[in-house]
């Protein structure tokens, strides 16, 4: 799903897609995020944390031994 939603950011919004990638490459460096854009996500899932990105548009990843698995890049969780 990560990669379908990455592929429409790069047809669309080439703008938003690099944002995207550079937010992926600070998580995998483990360099902070702002904490305004992180939160954790409501629904009883420890571990996933939402990012905002634009508008309604989040980042839904989680942090599995040092790596990260990113869930979802395109619209709200």
């Amino acid at each position: 799903m990560a990669r379908q939603d990455l592929a429409w950011w790069r047809r669309h919004d080439r703008g938003t897609a690099r944002e995207l990638l550079g937010l992926l490459r600070r998580l995998q460096a483990g360099t902070p995020l702002p904490a305004v854009r992180m939160t954790g996500l409501p629904l009883r899932l420890p571990g996933l944390w939402a990012i905002r990105l634009r508008g309604e548009h989040r980042i839904v990843i989680e942090r599995v031994s040092g790596i990260v698995i990113v869930h979802q890049c395109r619209f709200h969780y």
